[in-house]
């Protein structure tokens, strides 16, 4: 293996695979190109930004690199001896998290901030064009796939929640909320038509892109002390910023993918997502029963499905049902979902709540739809059938909190606030049956090969994948940057910081 040097730490990472080059992005503001095939020698290396880059990204058609630090995008042509063509100004103090082009629109590329908005950008102005308004927390990442010959996008924030935005009208329809932990990376995986969600906490969440339905949880994978002894160093300065899903990625040619997750990259197969999907429905056809559609006073807020939430027992684990509620009203709705009656149960004592994740609450936007992953707390050995009521609240909010709440009291408080203005608000309530099962192969799945052994403090925080070879590449945090086959699982390329 050839070990390459540069003069600062590596903070991104990309494959340019016309040019069989890489692109190095480093902390003092110069971009190094390498080349992985022809004796892997170094492209002249250039001074892109006078401060740290925060983001990069490959034109897919033109010979087009575009940077990002401060407060400037920089177009750089590789045609042209890496000439900077143009510079893109942005009038907002938040910084970029992530840049993408349009694979469908070669003039536009969209970018994600920390100022919770998405921009729409083209070539023709150094200024964005219009902007994607509907998330309250930074805007971490982005990517694009399409359906039914329509484009869309999904963007993942730091306010716990993915969106769907449909391309043509610019409109967001359809918000994923998984679990209250900041959407780190987002994926559209091609082969197996699903959408992917890393999340901080270290939990991947797939969805469906058609219907957007959940589809499988992948359990973080276990980081274990290292073997020389000090597993208890390791426990203390382990902090939770290592457990953040970092990158996710794959090839065109896979029915996989790759995830980072603190000090390791995990390989996940999911080449079988459809044929686990159509045995479970047959072999459990109950996690598929009573998905009928319910509706608030004839339509006049939210549409509920399914009107009951089914949770298959397995013990010492947790089980979800996801929940779709979508607003068909041209203003704004306030919902709370919370648990209506609480009873002692099987485990010897009275359970505040069967439910890890409720109450929750929210706001969904005029035609969106809302879609809640509920999750249980984990069960004993044993298990009784059993069942709950919830409830669900709903109001139009208007312009009151435009902000998002903070904690419940704020919610209750809008509604208390809102029926003394003579608001409506909405109750229904919803059936959560809890029945024993043996095992249910629908729910989670967990990674199956630790690829990478970061090292010992030395977090991975960019991750990109070859889209015709085998090859990933990753960035830890110390600045070291290795180049992967996933078959063999061994290094071919290694750059480190002097």
């Amino acid at each position: 293996n050839k070990k390459m040097v540069t003069l600062s730490a590596v903070v991104l990472v990309k494959f340019i695979v016309r040019k069989q080059w890489f692109v190095a992005g480093a902390g003092d503001g110069f971009i190094h190109i390498y080349n992985y095939e022809t004796k892997r020698q170094q492209v002249p290396s250039f001074t892109a930004h006078a401060g740290k880059l925060t983001s990069l990204a490959v034109h897919p058609s033109k010979p087009y690199l575009m940077s990002w630090s401060s407060d400037e995008m920089n177009l750089w042509d590789w045609d042209k001896a890496w000439e900077c063509t143009q510079t893109f100004k942005c009038k907002h103090s938040g910084y970029i998290c992530q840049v993408m082009f349009n694979p469908k629109n070669s003039n536009s590329f969209v970018t994600a901030s920390a100022n919770h908005m998405i921009e729409v950008w083209d070539f023709d102005s150094p200024q964005c064009k219009y902007t994607l308004s509907g998330h309250w927390d930074r805007v971490n990442c982005l990517d694009f796939f399409t359906h039914d010959n329509q484009q869309y996008l999904i963007t993942g924030s730091s306010d716990c929640s993915a969106k769907i935005w449909d391309m043509h009208s610019n409109m967001c329809t359809h918000t994923l909320h998984a679990s209250m932990s900041p959407v780190m990376s987002v994926m559209f995986h091609p082969n197996l038509q699903v959408l992917i969600t890393g999340l901080e906490d270290g939990t991947v969440y797939l969805w469906s892109s058609t219907n957007f339905r959940l589809e499988r949880i992948i359990n973080p994978p276990v980081i274990e002390p290292p073997a020389w002894g000090f597993g208890w160093l390791y426990n203390i300065f382990s902090s939770p910023v290592s457990e953040h899903v970092w990158g996710l990625a794959c090839s065109m040619q896979s029915e996989g993918f790759v995830f980072g997750r603190g000090e390791t990259v995990a390989m996940v197969d999911v080449s079988n997502v459809n044929n686990q999907e159509e045995s479970s429905h047959h072999s459990v056809p109950q996690i598929r029963a009573d998905t009928t559609t319910q509706l608030i006073d004839n339509s006049v807020l939210l549409e509920v499905h399914p009107s009951d939430l089914r949770f298959p027992l397995q013990p010492h684990k947790s089980t979800t049902c996801s929940l779709d509620l979508t607003n068909h009203t041209y203003e704004r709705v306030a919902f709370r979902l919370v648990q209506k009656n609480k009873k002692s149960h099987s485990f010897g004592e009275e359970e505040d709540s069967l439910l890890s994740n409720v109450p929750i609450y929210g706001f969904i936007a005029s035609g969106s739809t809302y879609t809640l992953v509920v999750t249980t707390k984990e069960w004993p050995d044993q298990g009784e059938d059993t069942s709950l009521d919830l409830l669900l609240q709903s109001s139009i909010s208007g312009d009151k909190f435009i902000v998002p709440f903070e904690n419940e009291t704020e919610c209750v408080d809008l509604f208390e606030e809102l029926k003394e203005m003579g608001n409506v608000v909405h109750e229904l309530t919803l059936k959560a049956v809890f029945y024993a099962q043996e095992e249910v192969t629908r729910e989670i799945i967990s990674a199956t090969k630790k690829v990478d052994a970061l090292g010992f403090g030395n977090s991975l925080v960019c991750l990109d994948a070859h889209p015709t070879e085998t090859w990933i590449l990753t960035c830890k945090f110390f600045g070291d940057v290795h180049m992967w086959d996933l078959v063999s699982q061994a290094c071919s390329v290694g750059i480190v910081t002097s």
